[in-house]
């Protein structure tokens, strides 16, 4: 996020930078895979399904997370004729721009625009917008919902998930309870959001009206091999420094083997690395 919209509790804009190029493998592709079901799942069995007339906007994209799961899980001839890729971090739209380049999307865009302000976009402009895993993630995510309201179209869907449960939070709180117990543990962004009801409130106050809300909850635990070593390797690298702010020398060493006994742990609980996710579809 740029530093005027980052939410305060996320790292600095450098680690976006620096998360885009293996975002996917760094997430165990939760985020595309959960997209994946959401799309076959709710979207194309929704009065409002994806076909092609449509104009889709994946907002606050990262790497381009939604149009990817739209090429990856619907027929060619159900791709929409247009989507917009927007993030407000540069190097996240790059990633986009590069991975969707070759894709059989009819039109696609890349643009660096930041969520809460579409002034660019007209009134009515999109038939769907999906925002995946990113609300949380806003300073102002009733400003963010209400420009997804007025970009779409009359009967437009918007799509938001949002995590329930984020499972590389629970783990990287038990390496650090393993490590220094003592120290205050990495925050999480807008927590309100893990509770029920509270992503309804803040769409319905955008403007969504309430009769045209539905929220579901989706489950994935991650089982394969390469998937868990990817979350492992994000959790126990550069990438999450933060998490050993105040450690020694010494007890940062010891990070990668609590990392990998937090998640033994989580496997022998759940059977993998679970992750609890909102859907919620709002029709405007």
């Amino acid at each position: 996020m740029a530093p005027e919209t980052q939410h305060p509790q996320l790292p600095l804009p450098d680690y976006f930078s620096k998360f885009a190029a293996m975002y996917a493998r760094g997430t165990g592709h939760a985020t595309l895979n959960i997209l994946g079901d959401v799309i076959t799942g709710d979207i194309q069995t929704s009065d409002s399904p994806i076909g092609p007339e449509s104009v889709v906007h994946d907002t606050a994209s990262g790497p381009g997370i939604g149009a990817a799961a739209l090429v990856a899980h619907l027929p060619k001839d159900k791709l929409p004729k247009e989507v917009l890729v927007s993030d407000n971090v540069p190097p996240m739209v790059e990633a986009a721009r590069n991975s969707l380049v070759a894709s059989p999307l009819p039109s696609v865009k890349c643009q660096v625009l930041d969520s809460q302000d579409l002034s660019s976009i007209p009134d009515g402009y999109f038939t769907h917008s999906i925002n995946n895993f990113s609300i949380f993630t806003f300073t102002r995510p009733v400003e963010a919902v209400r420009e997804t309201y007025r970009t779409l179209r009359p009967g437009g869907l918007a799509v938001i998930t949002c995590w329930r449960r984020f499972a590389p939070m629970f783990i990287v709180h038990a390496a650090q309870k393993m490590i220094r117990p003592d120290l205050p543990l990495t925050p999480t962004p807008s927590p309100q959001f893990f509770e029920d009801g509270v992503l309804q409130k803040v769409v319905e106050e955008a403007g969504f009206p309430s009769a045209g809300i539905a929220v579901t909850t989706k489950e994935l635990v991650i089982v394969d091999e390469d998937n868990k070593a990817g979350l492992s390797a994000f959790m126990s690298g550069p990438l999450m420094q933060a998490a050993r702010q105040g450690y020694t020398e010494e007890e940062k060493g010891r990070w990668s083997e609590a990392i990998s006994h937090a998640v033994k742990s989580e496997v022998e609980q759940f059977g993998g690395i679970r992750f609890e996710a909102y859907v919620l579809l709002a029709t405007k």
